[in-house]
C-alpha cells in the first residue's frame, strides 16, 4: 500500500469513515492539524511600561476537512452521504486518527455540527468541522515504564514438571525508574499497583519534585490491583479485589498530588509501609504533541 495521508474518524459506537485521496470521501483540503492557538495572560499597573506575564494556555483545536463524495451514481452518493451524517453525529464523542505510513497520531474530538454539503456537481462537496477540547495529539498506544517487576532469566528445553515447566526469574532490584516523556508538553499518568502478597499503604514519589501519591489505611492482598489516573478531567482511583472494582479515592492521602510528567526525564520511586517486595508498580502515559 502506497504511503498517503489518511484521517479516520471513529465515533463512540465504533463506526468510522476515512478521509483521504484513496477514499470515497476524497479530501481536497484539511486545516488545523498542526497549528495551535496560545493565549497569554498578563497584568499591568499605572506607570508600568508593558505588561507582566502571568500565564498562558493552549486553546482548543478546530479541524476542518473539505472534500467531496467521489461517486457519479446518484443512489450511491446519497447512501454515502447518509452514512457520513450517521457517523459524524454531533451527539457522539469520537477520535480522529492521522496516519502516514507507520506514523500514527490520535486526538479526541466531536463534530461541531453535521457535515455541510455544497451544491450538487459532478461530485458532491462537503465540509466537516471538528472541535478538539483537548488540543494535543497523542500516540496510538500508551508508553509503559515498570518501576518494580519480575524479569525472566533462564529457560531450558527440558520442562520440569513435565508439560508445565518452571519459570525462573528475578525481581528488578531498583525501586526507581526514569519515565521519559518524549512529547511536546506535560501529561498525566496511569499508575498500577499490583500486589503479589500483602502490601500496606503503597506510595509512588516523584524524586525530582518531592510530590507523591500515597494511600493510607489500605492493605492489598495477593492479586489486588490499585489503579490511579492523574489525567486532567479523568482523575480517578480504583481498587480491584476478587473481580470487584470499587472507588479507592477515600484512601488517598490528603497531601498527595496527582503526579504529572514534564517533557523529558521524570524519576519515580515506589515504597510501602510494609510488603514492598510484594508490590509490582507500572506507570503508563501518552506522549502528547502540538501537531502532526
Amino acid at each position: 500500500m502506497r504511503k498517503i495521508e489518511r484521517l479516520v474518524y471513529t465515533n463512540q459506537n465504533g463506526e468510522s469513515v476515512e478521509f483521504s485521496h484513496d477514499s470515497l470521501y476524497h479530501t481536497d483540503d484539511v486545516s488545523g492539524l498542526a497549528d495551535v492557538r496560545n493565549t497569554i495572560y498578563s497584568v499591568n499597573s499605572m506607570g508600568q511600561d508593558g505588561d507582566t506575564y502571568v500565564g498562558n494556555r493552549i486553546e482548543s483545536r478546530e479541524i476542518e476537512i473539505v472534500g467531496c463524495i467521489r461517486s457519479r451514481k446518484k443512489e450511491e452518493m446519497l447512501a454515502l452521504r447518509r452514512r457520513l451524517n450517521k457517523v459524524l453525529n454531533p451527539q457522539l464523542s469520537a477520535t480522529l486518527t492521522y496516519s502516514y505510513g507507520d506514523f500514527i497520531r490520535v486526538i479526541d474530538c466531536k463534530a461541531n455540527n453535521a457535515p455541510v454539503y455544497a451544491k450538487p456537481g459532478v461530485f458532491a462537496g462537503f465540509t466537516v468541522n471538528l472541535l478538539c477540547l483537548d488540543p494535543f495529539w497523542r500516540e496510538n498506544a500508551e508508553t509503559k515504564a515498570a518501576v518494580a517487576s519480575w524479569l525472566g532469566s533462564l529457560e531450558f528445553e527440558t520442562e520440569i514438571p513435565m508439560d508445565t515447566g518452571m519459570e525462573l526469574g528475578y525481581r528488578e532490584p531498583s525501586r526507581i525508574v526514569n519515565v521519559f516523556n518524549a512529547g511536546d508538553v506535560g501529561t498525566g499518568i496511569r499508575a498500577e499497583f499490583r500486589a503479589t502478597g500483602t502490601v500496606s499503604n503503597p506510595e509512588i514519589l516523584n524524586v525530582d519534585t518531592g510530590e507523591y501519591l500515597r494511600f493510607n489505611n489500605l492493605t492489598l492482598s495477593a492479586g489486588d490491583l490499585l489503579t490511579v489516573s492523574t489525567h486532567y478531567g479523568r482523575k480517578v482511583c480504583t481498587l480491584k479485589q476478587n473481580g470487584a472494582v470499587t472507588d479507592a479515592l477515600r484512601y488517598l492521602d490528603v497531601d498527595s498530588a496527582f503526579l504529572q510528567l514534564v517533557p523529558g526525564d521524570n524519576l519515580f520511586r515506589y515504597s510501602a509501609t510494609a510488603g514492598e517486595n510484594n508490590l509490582e508498580v507500572s506507570v503508563y502515559h501518552n506522549n502528547k504533541y502540538l501537531g502532526v
